[in-house]
């Protein structure tokens, strides 16, 4: 594995949001028990977010940047504009990593681009998919001054015959990037394809793992049995809470542990973190991340 991936800073447990929706970030940065660190997904153009950035970061808060408009998966090559215009984003504001969905995120430039889609396409799990994968993943690293997290998207079916963490264990070998994991996308997986993630863990190089999120979800019903909807704004399903503590130790070298939390108002976001690092200081291995919640007690 990369020293680069190695030596990345720990932020500790922090929060994803929208910058300018509630809850609004720099309140809960400056609030007892709030985030050590503050993700947001935006628009490419730094120019349009900076401002609330540098709001957050003056409150004492990092920052990471999660695009959601880049391939990182299929035949349709990201564009070269687009990508040097990330990469001036993510160094604008100092991230020091950055991850997104490994998933189709578009087919075509025009008006629509980033955007046409409306929702995450997961990879197809079979061999010539990841060969794809593996190219625009190079893609994008090569523009980038800073490492890549690839996060397995969420699932309401699955093609292919690859086990999850034996495809994106695979992609991230080949690719010597980092990995961030969902675990409501994990939950999402179990559902759709009726395998349980864990059966492939030795597929998985965990050491890689950097980022783990938590968020809110919700069930609908599918001919097939219950399907997993990825819903911010939603309670965390109690699958999702079973997952984190499952997950947990099986990873060394976490250094960031999100809650995704758009629309969820302050006081559920607090009492929520509250949780998570009670959950972290009980089951995770990771010392840093674990010397992390020392230091900011």
């Amino acid at each position: 594995m990369s020293t680069i991936i190695e030596q990345l800073p720990t932020l500790g447990v922090g929060t994803s949001l929208s910058l300018s929706s509630k809850p609004d970030p720099v309140a809960l940065v400056n609030s007892a028990g709030g985030p050590g660190f503050v993700e947001y997904a935006g628009l490419v153009d730094v120019d349009a977010v900076i401002e609330e950035v540098e709001r957050v970061r003056a409150a004492g808060a990092p920052v990471l940047f999660h695009p959601s408009y880049i391939n990182f998966c299929g035949s349709f090559a990201n564009s070269s504009v687009w990508l040097e215009e990330t990469a001036r984003h993510i160094e604008a504001v100092n991230s020091p990593w950055f991850a997104q969905d490994c998933a189709y995120c578009f087919w075509q430039e025009g008006a629509g681009y980033s955007t046409q889609l409306g929702y995450f396409i997961p990879p197809i799990f079979n061999q010539a998919s990841l060969e794809l994968a593996i190219q625009r993943v190079k893609e994008v690293q090569a523009v980038m001054s800073v490492p890549v997290a690839i996060e397995p998207p969420p699932l309401t079916f699955v093609a292919g015959t690859i086990p999850l963490f034996k495809f994106f264990g695979e992609l991230s070998r080949a690719t010597d990037c980092a990995i961030l994991l969902d675990m409501g996308h994990l939950v999402s997986y179990e559902m759709a394809s009726g395998r349980k993630v864990r059966d492939a863990l030795n597929e998985l190089p965990c050491e890689r793992v950097v980022e783990v999120h938590v968020a809110g979800g919700r069930l609908k019903r599918g001919d097939a049995g219950p399907v997993y909807v990825d819903a911010h704004e939603c309670t965390i399903l109690e699958e999702t809470w079973q997952m984190f503590d499952e997950m947990l130790p099986e990873l060394p070298n976490v250094k960031a542990v999100c809650y995704e939390c758009e629309g969820v108002n302050e006081n559920t976001v607090l009492t929520t973190l509250k949780k998570i690092r009670q959950i972290v200081k009980d089951k995770s291995i990771s010392q840093s991340l674990l010397s992390s919640l020392e230091d900011a007690a």
